[in-house]
């Protein structure tokens, strides 16, 4: 999908969506020549927030051969389905809307229409984020009301002269697509939104271990700087066996781990134990700085 933009990828594919019935050509064609933005400059001008171009060769393809479908059982078809007239050339007629409050296939084919005239999606390269404008309140309570139908949570906002019903929620959108037929588009969905969570994880396993190097750093210069002033103030030989032979291996080793200190001792110890032996050796640095500030050094042996 780089020569075209999503959106214009997506409305190819539901343009080409089959249909079934000749109920179904009704209710995507309804919604097609009910929300296609007009065709004057001046009008097309003012409602051309969110909306599509009335020339769109393949939603004018798609509306010809909707009511072709529709047309082709001739002059004596009046009706389609219950109640669904139809005028004398075959073309929708004004349809009792409440049909779609209960019927899911019917909705989903008016939906389709519907986006196909009034929707856009952002690639899901940037942002998630599927919007619906209409020119009045009255339609976009509407397409709310059917959206809320698919168990979809759509918003509602005024966008200048527009007002907008969209969906933010990418599982919500990915919902969406599926429900309107474009299966191709919504695998292109969800394998970009993989690919950009699988980024997202590397990039904070990345940070984590940055962050983890950064603090072993540091606390490898506290431990060094502790045992420094240790011996240069009392000696290392004035620390028990046990702390000595880590401060030695420490100050040998700035750059190993916790662990791999651990394992160099003899015996081996284990990361809490050594852990342990590094507070002594901190508390003990930390009572020289206190002996120092006051002027005591003196020379007796460390705990």
């Amino acid at each position: 999908m780089e020569k075209d933009t999503f959106s214009e990828v997506l409305k190819e594919e539901l343009a080409h969506v089959r249909i079934q019935t000749h109920a179904q050509a009704f209710w995507e064609a309804y919604a097609l020549r009910r929300y296609l933005p007009p065709r004057s400059k001046r009008e097309s001008k003012r409602l051309k927030d969110g909306t599509v171009v009335s020339g769109r060769p393949f939603l004018l393809r798609r509306l010809y051969f909707l009511e072709k479908k529709l047309s082709g059982q001739g002059p004596a078809f009046r009706r389609q389905g219950k109640g669904l007239l139809i005028d004398g050339n075959g073309l929708p007629a004004e349809p009792p809307l409440h049909i779609l409050l209960k019927n899911a296939a019917a909705r989903r084919c008016y939906l389709r229409g519907t986006f196909l005239a009034r929707g856009s999606v952002a690639s899901p390269h940037k942002s998630h984020h599927l919007e619906m404008a209409f020119a009045n309140r009255c339609d976009a309570m509407w397409i709310k009301t059917l959206l809320e139908k698919e168990e979809l949570k759509a918003g509602i906002t005024d966008r200048r002269s527009a007002w907008v019903v969209y969906l933010k929620d990418s599982d919500e959108i990915s919902k969406f697509l599926t429900i309107l037929g474009a299966f191709r588009s919504v695998l292109e969905y969800e394998n970009i939104r993989a690919k950009k969570n699988l980024k997202s994880s590397v990039q904070r396993l990345v940070n984590m271990d940055r962050a983890n190097v950064s603090r072993a750093v540091e606390a490898a210069l506290r431990q060094i700087e502790d045992i420094v002033l240790i011996d240069s103030e009392r000696g290392l030989s004035s620390l028990s066996p046990a702390l000595r032979e880590l401060a030695v291996l420490r100050l040998e080793n700035p750059d190993m781990t916790m662990e791999e200190l651990g394992q160099a001792l003899n015996p081996p110890a284990s990361k809490s134990a050594v852990n342990h032996r590094f507070r002594r050796i901190a508390e003990i640095a930390s009572r020289l700085r206190a002996e120092m500030s006051h002027g005591d050094t003196g020379k007796n042996q460390l705990p």
